[in-house]
Order: C-alpha cells, then structure tokens, then sequence
C-alpha cells in the first residue's frame, strides 16, 4: 500500500514581506537582518499581534491554579491567570521571520483557497516569494552561511536554527516553550523562523546567505495578499 505523504508536512510557498527599500539586499546580498528576541519583546505596535510580542522568548507558561509557588517552607496562594518563566539568557536570541505555507494549510482553508492576512500589509510593501524547490535551495544556502560564521552558535541539543513556529492555546497551554513557540494569536503569520545566538554583538545581526535574485520573484504585497492560494490538479 502506497503511503500518502502528510501535506502539512509539504511548504510550497516561502514569502518574506518587507519595505520596498530592503529588496535589493535581500535579493542581491540575502540580507538578513535579525534582531533580537528582547527587540520583538519590547517593540510597540499600533495593532495588537503584529510585530511585536511580550510573550517572545518564554521558557514555560503554567496554569496558576495547576501549579503550587513556594518560598522556603511557605507556599503562596493566590495566583491567578498564566504564571510564566523566562531565562534571562533568552533575550539575545537573534530570530528572523518569513511566512511558510504548508499545503495543509491550503486544503485546509476549502476550495476557495487561502487568503493570506490584510494585517501582512503592514510589514511592507513588497512581498518576496521563494517557490517549490527553490525553498530547499535557499534552506541550503542559509545553513552553509551558518555553518561557515564562527559567530553564530546555537545552545539546542538538536542543533536546530530554522523551523516552523508551532502555535499554542495561550490559556490552555501547561508546560514548556522555546524560540519556536507562539501563542495562537499570532497564526496568522505562518511563521518559519531563524533562530540562533551569536557572539558578535548585542544587538541586531546582519546575517547574509549570498545572492538569491536566481530563486526569488518579487510582488506588491496586496497584490498577493488579494489573491488566494489553491491547489489545483494538473489534469484539470
């Protein structure tokens, strides 16, 4: 019997949204610009579940009612709503977003497709999209820039820098995150995201990966975003 491969599991679709001005690095350079997890902490947004995040680079959030706080032989009553643990260490995680569509996703939206958010709008003007194969390629491209900067070195046993964000119940989640966890408010984004620690500076890193003119096609991002993705069949 032939094993059908999970399409939640297959990402057709690669999309980084971005300013008109950042395009030609990205393009030329595969400019990179990473901030930092304290950065997305701590940015402002006008709406709520954009950019920023202040639950960004949690290490745990636990139900109050299903944990107990001690203090030395005292225990604490009283917590209410989420108790959640941070590791200081956490914030300079430098992290880099893109929207990766599974075809999961897109059969799951029905047959009028997947509509991409409006709120994408916001992070730019321009929505550069990497295709098919190409992601296997630009998945290569980056793990060799990675791989060749002494810089970057990740803390993961599994050594693990890029992956898709799964998202959580922010009241129903029990347990521990990492760099890779969102709470649900955020799915929208279909976030894959790039994750590591560096040694060079505090702040942002400008990590380039090399020219990607070769596997990337450039969009107006409400001319994409207007239009829905859909599987359809060949032989139709």
């Amino acid at each position: 019997m032939l094993e059908v491969e999970d399409p939640n599991k297959i990402f057709r679709v690669l999309i980084k949204f971005m300013d008109e001005q950042h395009v030609d690095s990205f393009l030329n350079e595969g400019l990179l610009y990473m901030n930092n997890i304290d950065y997305f902490k701590n940015y402002e947004d006008v709406d709520v579940a954009l950019r920023g995040d202040v639950h960004e680079g949690l290490a745990a959030s636990y139900k109050s009612d299903e944990v107990t706080i001690t203090l030395g032989e005292h225990v604490i009553e009283g917590a209410v709503g989420k108790v959640d643990l941070r590791y200081d260490h956490e914030g300079d995680t430098n992290i880099y977003s893109m929207t990766k569509v599974s075809d999961g996703k897109i059969l799951d939206a029905g047959e009028n497709g997947l509509l991409l958010s409006e709120k994408f709008s916001s992070f730019g003007n321009r929505a550069v999209l990497i295709g098919g194969s190409n992601i296997v390629e630009f998945e290569r491209r980056l793990k060799a820039a990675v791989s060749s900067d002494e810089n970057i070195y990740t803390p993961r046993e599994d050594g693990i820098v890029a992956k898709q964000i799964s998202y959580l119940d922010r009241e129903q989640h029990h347990g521990q995150m990492d760099t890779f966890d969102k709470f649900d408010d955020y799915a929208w984004q279909h976030e894959w995201r790039i994750a590591f620690k560096q040694s060079k500076s505090n702040g942002a890193y400008p990590l380039k990966i090399g020219s990607l003119a070769d596997i990337a096609q450039v969009f107006e991002t409400d001319s994409l975003i207007s239009q829905p993705l859909k599987l359809v069949p060949h032989n139709l």
